[in-house]
């Protein structure tokens, strides 16, 4: 699908989710493109992730860039980055519970959790997107922690046990988010001007009209429309 072939979407989903990492679906296999739906807040993806522009808006900026990379694509990788705290932080963990002390491990995942989380949107690199998105699959992850869970339980580091359990439920049940949900909130409002899924899709979408060699339309100010369009909607 091509925004110049479907300009428009129906809403098929019109729920809101206040935080930008919040619903978030992991994909079983990893996926370079992803459905997105366009309503009144914005565009929803499949993964349950709200995007405070319109494909209207993009189209106004972007429409030429769209024509050789879809917006399916960029969306897809937007998603995947902004899931990346969770992503890098199992991986680490589930590697991390073989070599080093498993209390220590406690301590150093959830803080690179953390600092992840609030610089990733000012991090987005095009390079290492397409090893993210591998290591994002539902898939995978499973593979490494059946692997690794049955490796300590056979060789009786039951520490090193219930920590990478317990660190898998915590960082992939999203209660580790939620804890430092009101953190992370206000590092984001202060650190960017636009929402962290915003700003990260529009940060693809430069480097993507980069790499194409792609000189896109007064792109700054989308970063106005989004902001203009956020305020009208906290006034109603």
């Amino acid at each position: 699908m091509t925004l110049r072939g479907q300009q428009r979407r129906k809403a098929v989903v019109q729920v809101f989710y206040p935080i930008d990492s919040d619903g978030m679906g992991w994909p079983l296999w990893p996926k370079s493109k992803v459905q997105y739906y366009d309503t009144p807040q914005g565009l929803l993806t499949e993964s349950g992730t709200w995007y405070r522009t319109t494909i209207d808006l993009l189209n106004e900026y972007a429409a030429k860039l769209f024509e050789h990379e879809p917006l399916e694509v960029l969306l897809a990788r937007s998603d995947t980055w902004l899931r990346s705290s969770h992503t890098l932080s199992l991986w680490l963990l589930g590697l991390g519970v073989l070599y080093y002390n498993p209390w220590q491990l406690a301590i150093v995942v959830p803080c690179f959790f953390l600092v992840w989380q609030i610089v990733c949107p000012a991090l987005v690199s095009r390079r290492f997107s397409p090893l993210l998105r591998v290591m994002d699959a539902v898939v995978l992850q499973a593979i490494l922690y059946a692997g690794t869970m049955t490796s300590l339980a056979i060789s009786s580091q039951y520490q090193a046990l219930v920590v990478g359990l317990g660190g898998f439920i915590f960082i992939r049940w999203g209660v580790l988010a939620y804890i430092m949900r009101p953190l992370v909130t206000r590092c984001w409002k202060v650190m960017y001007k636009l929402p962290a899924s915003d700003h990260i899709l529009r940060a693809f979408i430069v480097r993507s009209a980069l790499n194409q060699g792609i000189v896109l339309s007064d792109f700054k100010d989308i970063e106005q429309n989004i902001i203009q369009n956020m305020l009208k909607k906290k006034r109603k």
